[in-house]
C-alpha cells in the first residue's frame, strides 16, 4: 500500500479568540486537529485555502499544514504545527488542561 505524500489540513486563528482552528468540511471550523479535514488532492487544497482566506470574518492567517493521517485523525508533522495544536502554553486550561 502506497501512502499519499500529499496530506494537508487548513489551519488559521479564530478572529475573535485568537485560538488555533482547523477547517472541517462538515462543520466549518473546529478547535481540535483530530477533527480537521485531511486534504489529499493538491487542486482541492488550493481551492479550499482560497475559500478559507475568504472567511476573514471568522479566521485569519489561514495556511496549509502538513499532516500524517492516523487512526485517531491527522497529526501534525512540523514542530510549529504540533506546538500550535496543543494550544497556548502560558496557562493550564483549554487544550492543555490536565
Amino acid at each position: 500500500m502506497q501512502l499519499n505524500s500529499f496530506s494537508k489540513v487548513i489551519t488559521a486563528n479564530d478572529l475573535c479568540s485568537g485560538e488555533v482552528i482547523y477547517m472541517c468540511f462538515i462543520r466549518g471550523w473546529v478547535a481540535q486537529l483530530s477533527d480537521a479535514a485531511v486534504i489529499t488532492d493538491p487542486d482541492l487544497a488550493k481551492a479550499s485555502l482560497a475559500f478559507a482566506e475568504g472567511q476573514s470574518d471568522i479566521a485569519v492567517g489561514a495556511y496549509l499544514s502538513d499532516v500524517t493521517d492516523q487512526e485517531n485523525g491527522p497529526t501534525a508533522t512540523h514542530f510549529r504545527d504540533k506546538f500550535r495544536s496543543q494550544g497556548p502554553s502560558n496557562y493550564a486550561h483549554g487544550k492543555q488542561r490536565i
